[in-house]
């Protein structure tokens, strides 16, 4: 076995320890968040700990294919790390397109403001949790005629700022940790993909070679 195999194998070890640590850190950051997230963000972070489950377990596989010199174990890692790469790419779109801290923030509280014009005191959660009243200030329960309730008050001081800016920081924060864990997770599986099909390449040359 040659200095560059020896090195090309290195660097796939390498990189499927990184990929277990990150894959780790991707199923406990999003499961971390998960209790937080408002329900419609709730199922793209099941789909996030999904992947890193999944990519945690597979580096095992890249592991013992390049400690054996495997070449079959070794495609087929390089294939799946293919495959994990292409859906990580396809969740992070989805993600960008349709999951942002201002939608998933408005949805959740137009709901609860209908809910609080029916009579039901859906808006005390939010009012009370973030210290704001109202979707964007007290003047929305002028607007509609309603009473304000007293989850919009600290002590006789009413709170000034609305629940959707508050909600909108509190949920970009939430989303932030788990969109940087997931675009390094998909770096790290570009550079696993990449040494393991050389390492593939430089192993069935090498079959060959001792073949003849």
């Amino acid at each position: 076995m040659g200095c560059s195999t020896i090195t090309v194998k290195f660097l796939v070890l390498l990189f499927n320890f990184l990929c277990a640590v990150l894959g780790l850190a991707t199923i406990v950051i999003n499961a971390l968040a998960i209790k937080d997230m408002a329900p419609d963000g709730r199922p793209i972070l099941w789909v996030f700990i999904a992947l890193g489950s999944i990519v945690f377990l597979t580096s095992f596989l890249g592991c013992f294919g390049a400690i054996k010199e495997s070449i079959c174990l070794t495609w087929t890692y390089a294939i799946t790390m293919l495959a994990l790469l292409i859906i990580s790419v396809v969740v992070l779109f989805v993600f960008r397109m349709h999951i942002e801290g201002a939608v998933t923030a408005e949805d959740e509280l137009n709901l609860a403001w209908q809910k609080q014009k029916n009579g039901t005191d859906a808006m005390s959660e939010y009012q009370n949790q973030f210290h704001c009243c109202g979707i964007n200030g007290v003047k929305d329960y002028t607007i509609a005629n309603l009473t304000v309730p007293e989850s919009c008050f600290d002590h006789d001081t009413a709170y000034t700022v609305g629940c959707l800016k508050e909600m909108e920081s509190f949920f970009d924060g939430l989303w932030q940790g788990p969109k940087i864990v997931v675009w390094i997770l998909m770096v790290i599986e570009i550079a696993s993909f990449t040494f393991s099909t050389i390492l593939g390449v430089t192993l069935r040359n090498e079959q060959r070679r001792y073949g003849y």
